[in-house]
């Protein structure tokens, strides 16, 4: 059976798993971003995408006690059992307030998890916390090799404003960064291309 993605803030729990799929998800980038600060920033705000993973021999453990109950039991009903999960990350969003302006730092998703629907998702929610904070635009930026992430962009009416020249790291040399620009995200029209989607 498929995990079902979850979505919700950050907690500071989460800090030490976000440090770990980073290098997972960001390669090419060598980041290492201190996500114990990060998640104490007031003009931050980080997204997280999780499934439930069964803790390790937990299977084990509740059959074993399952079946001790069953021999000394005197009842013909089956003890129940609760299987208890973990939260398991597989993505995250990490957003920045300037002003009136939102900076989207980072959308990711473990590759295992990609082309699932699952940074879409995060996309939105990053693009919905910066409209119901006010905020007039929304400004990121992404490798001139990842034309799925600009796709996702320009589906939701992002604008191409400029080029940094050789800003990323990759393999022995360096790419471009794309930075985009939203349209005004107070306006009636997109609020409506927005919300008219499912969290």
């Amino acid at each position: 059976m498929k995990a079902e993605a979850k979505y919700r803030n950050v907690v500071n729990n989460d800090a030490k798993e976000l440090s770990k799929i980073e290098s997972h998800i960001f390669t090419m980038d060598n980041l290492k971003t201190n996500f114990n600060e990060e998640i104490k920033k007031e003009s931050k705000k980080i997204f997280v995408c999780t499934i439930e993973k069964r803790k390790k021999n937990q299977r084990k453990f509740n059959t074993f006690i399952k079946n001790i109950y069953n021999l000394f039991s005197n009842t013909k009903n089956e003890l129940e059992i609760n299987i208890n999960y973990d939260d398991l990350i597989i993505g995250y969003a990490k957003v920045w307030i300037i002003l009136d302006e939102m900076h989207i730092e980072q959308i990711g998703v473990i590759d295992t998890y990609r082309k699932q629907g699952i940074g879409e998702q995060l996309f939105l929610l990053c693009v919905k916390y910066s409209i119901e904070s006010g905020s007039k635009k929304i400004l990121l930026e992404c490798r001139n090799s990842n034309i799925s992430a600009m796709n996702l962009y320009k589906k939701y009416l992002f604008k191409i404003t400029s080029i940094r020249k050789n800003y990323y790291p990759y393999k022995n040399f360096r790419e471009d960064a794309i930075c985009f620009e939203s349209p005004e995200i107070q306006k009636s029209f997109y609020k409506k291309l927005i919300y008219k989607k499912k969290n």
